[in-house]
């Protein structure tokens, strides 16, 4: 590796999704030690995550590895709510955030590989009766799902998604198809920050737009059509969308966020429920894993194959070597629905990072090797960026498993 790239991925490789790592003092909170149990999922992964929540102080945090394209251990310690003894087991729902447009780009993969879809279908092509500006007709489906539509971020730049008005048109419904249709309408009127196809600009917009257009074509909802294409046939029982504790507030982990006075709090709300394509899917651990199973092309579904080979690579191979118009890692890219980067050594990884309010996942998979870590804890933290610590937690977890296999990292 030159020097200038290792300089490069020194500096910047614990920024994986736009930010700089923030260097403060650790926050006077201590997690009180947690069980390990039968319910804390693999014994030795769970005293591993038991120490490494302790050291960062967390409420709870969930992990999964995967060895040779199979799961080998998964586990949850720590607490559902702040301040009591309601210990996490390995089925407890988490909120994945932005780690779940892999699903999006997964389930249009499935539609193309039907006949129903392609990659070049164009918004005008889904949408030929809709008014919108010229410059939005021939974006494709494939610039939505890789970032290269020249879209903002979110529909009103600068402001975080659950900051924004979208003011809405609530005569015409609030359900979360309705809504979605309404942000595609609003986005179409409102002008591209950057021409599309020029640079990557990671936008959960895209995403919606796809989530739109989904709807559009098979006639459903997004949420019944992810269902009937990729929970239903990986046997993912514990997917849904929204706060995992709205279930139940002492069956499932509460998110939290790090208030003002130096301490944890519950945290009982999220993004709306219309932004399920670019995120806000809640599911355990382990039914996390079988999807990133089927990523590296090791879970085979009634003795075939979930998804044929040249498609897993169009999902995993860029589309082109343009690079990011934000602060992001050098040298990464970005396919449909994952980062990617290929090491001086040859490992080829796809990678994403994925935040709620109060959640914070990260999942990093080997191509090559066919292994990956999953990580995902119920808090954000106050004293560092949270994708800092959850690639020093994935380096604490590599570390610990390197006498017996090699996991990915960067």
């Amino acid at each position: 590796m030159n020097i200038k790239k290792r300089l490069a991925l020194t500096l910047l490789g614990i920024v994986c999704v736009g930010f700089l790592l923030a260097c403060e003092k650790s926050p006077p909170y201590d997690a009180i030690p947690a069980p390990v149990t039968q319910e804390s999922g693999d014994t030795d992964l769970a005293e591993l995550l038991n120490s490494i929540r302790l050291e960062e102080r967390l409420p709870g945090l969930a992990a999964a590895i995967i060895v040779d394209g199979k799961l080998h251990s998964a586990a949850a310690v720590g607490v559902r709510e702040t301040g009591t003894k309601n210990w996490l087991t390995v089925n407890d729902k988490f909120l994945i955030g932005s780690c779940a447009k892999a699903f999006t780009a997964t389930t249009a993969a499935i539609l193309v590989e039907e006949g129903r879809l392609s990659w070049q279908t164009t918004i005008r092509d889904a949408f030929p009766d809709l008014n919108m500006l010229p410059e939005y007709e021939n974006i494709t489906v494939e610039q939505l799902l890789s970032h290269r539509a020249g879209l903002p971020k979110n529909l009103k730049e600068g402001k975080a998604s659950w900051l924004i008005d979208y003011e809405f048109d609530k005569r015409r419904g609030s359900s979360p198809e309705i809504l979605r249709l309404q942000y595609l309408e609003k986005t179409l009127q409102s002008p591209l920050i950057k021409p599309p196809g020029q640079v990557i600009y990671y936008s959960n917009s895209g995403y919606l737009l796809v989530g739109a257009i989904l709807e559009k074509i098979s006639g459903q909802t997004y949420e019944s059509l992810r269902a009937e294409k990729i929970f239903q046939p990986l046997d993912i029982k514990t997917a849904g969308y929204g706060i995992p504790a709205d279930l139940g507030a002492l069956s499932h982990p509460w998110g939290h966020v790090w208030d003002l006075s130096s301490s944890f709090i519950v945290y009982k709300s999220d993004y709306p429920n219309f932004l399920a394509p670019t995120g806000y899917l809640h599911l355990s651990i382990k039914d996390w894993a079988k999807f990133i199973l089927v990523h590296l092309d090791t879970y085979p579904v009634e003795n075939h194959k979930f998804l044929k080979a040249d498609t897993l690579k169009r999902l995993h191979t860029p589309p082109d070597t343009k690079e990011f118009d934000q602060k992001v890692m050098k040298f990464v890219n970005y396919a449909l629905g994952w980062f990617t980067y290929i090491t001086d050594e040859g490992y080829n990884l796809i990678f994403h990072g994925g935040r709620g309010l109060s959640f914070n996942a990260h999942v990093i998979a080997d191509l090559k090797t066919k292994n990956a870590i999953l990580i995902v804890t119920n808090s954000e933290v106050g004293h560092t960026h949270p994708q800092g610590q959850i690639l020093k937690m994935h380096k604490k977890i590599k570390k610990h498993y390197s006498d017996r296999f090699e996991l990915p990292f960067f």
